[in-house]
């Protein structure tokens, strides 16, 4: 029986990420947390997502003043869970 790596995936748990701290993530660090829960996008999909066009299909999002995005990590991992499926 061999040794499970660092980076291996175990079934029914989290593995902590470096923005599990942070309330506020921009678009990049959003694409990361997302990645690591599953849930494979870009940093430019997300911009996509949230153009006028696609809008509402994305996670929510918040803008300042200064065009800069940011996302709130829980409604992020909310977004992410209703975008996965269970399967019995």
């Amino acid at each position: 029986m061999g040794m499970i790596g660092i980076t291996q995936e175990l079934p029914g748990i989290e593995m902590p990420t470096p923005y599990d701290n942070k309330e506020y993530l921009d678009r990049k660090e959003c694409a990361i947390y997302l990645t690591s829960l599953g849930v494979k996008i870009t940093a430019k999909t997300l911009a996509n997502l949230a153009s006028n066009n696609n809008a509402g299909s994305g996670p929510p999002f918040a803008r300042t003043r200064w065009s800069r995005v940011y996302y709130r990590r829980d409604e992020v991992k909310a977004w992410a869970e209703s975008q996965t499926e269970r399967v019995p």
